[in-house]
C-alpha cells in the first residue's frame, strides 16, 4: 500500500471513530455470537448460525465459519473470515401452525471481510468498495468516503467525487462544500435542509428533494 493510501486510510479510519465531524456507528466492536444468542438478524443455536427467526423448521445459514464469525450490533452487518453477510432478502411466510421471517440472500458480494468495517446509517467499506445496506456501490471512493450526520431518516454520504443520497448519487450537490445545515430552523422530523456552495435544498424523505429558499 502506497503513501497516499495508507494515508486516506488513516482518514478514514479517523472518519469511523468519530472526528472530522463526522457520523459513528455508536459501537465499534464486532461481537462473538455466543450459543443461544441473538444479536439483531443473527441467532446462533447448537452450532449453527441463523439469520431471522428459528422456527418452522428454519434452515440454518449455509457456508457460514462458525469459529470466526461476529456481529456488528445495531448495523445488521456480520462476518466471518470469509464472508461479509446482511440480510438482502427475508422472506415472511404464514404456515397453518405458525409464521416465520428468514433470510433467504445474506452474502454481500465483492466485500473483503478482512479489511470490512461499518461507518454509519446503513454504510459500510472496505479496502476497496463502499456498501449501502449490503449492497455495493460502485462509483464510490472508500478511501475518502464520508458518513454526514442527520436525523433518523437522513442518509447522506459524501466522496471526493459526488454526494450520495442512500446509494444513488445526487448529480446537483458539489461533495466539497455539500452541508446538512442543522440549525435551519425549516428542520423537523420529515423535512431537512441541506446545501453546497451553489445554494439549498429541502430534502423529504424518502427522497423527494426540491430547491429552497429562505
Amino acid at each position: 500500500m502506497n503513501f497516499e493510501r495508507m494515508t486516506k486510510r488513516l482518514i478514514t479510519t479517523l472518519t469511523i471513530l468519530g472526528l472530522f465531524g463526522f457520523t459513528t456507528s455508536g459501537t465499534e466492536k464486532w461481537l462473538e455470537l455466543k450459543d443461544d444468542q441473538k444479536i439483531d438478524d443473527y441467532y446462533r443455536k447448537d452450532n449453527q448460525i441463523f439469520c431471522g427467526d428459528v422456527v418452522c423448521k428454519v434452515k440454518p445459514m449455509q457456508g457460514v465459519d462458525i469459529a470466526t464469525f461476529k456481529v456488528r450490533p445495531g448495523s445488521k452487518y456480520a462476518k466471518d473470515k470469509t464472508n461479509v453477510y446482511y440480510p438482502l432478502q427475508v422472506v415472511c411466510v404464514d404456515y397453518t401452525d405458525c409464521g416465520v421471517c428468514y433470510c433467504t440472500k445474506f452474502v454481500v458480494a465483492y466485500a473483503d471481510s478482512k479489511t470490512f468495517d461499518y461507518l454509519d446509517k446503513d454504510y459500510a467499506i472496505d479496502d476497496n468498495s463502499v456498501f449501502f445496506r449490503g449492497e455495493e456501490i460502485k462509483t464510490a471512493d472508500p478511501m475518502t468516503f464520508k458518513v454526514i450526520k442527520g436525523g433518523e431518516y437522513f442518509y447522506f454520504a459524501v466522496d471526493s467525487k459526488a454526494v450520495y443520497r442512500h446509494n444513488q448519487i445526487f448529480k446537483e450537490a458539489d461533495p466539497a462544500t455539500f452541508y446538512y445545515d442543522s440549525l435551519n430552523s425549516a428542520n423537523n422530523e420529515w423535512t431537512y435542509i441541506i446545501g453546497d456552495k451553489n445554494g439549498k435544498w429541502k430534502f423529504t424523505p424518502p427522497g423527494q428533494i426540491e430547491r429552497f429558499k429562505n
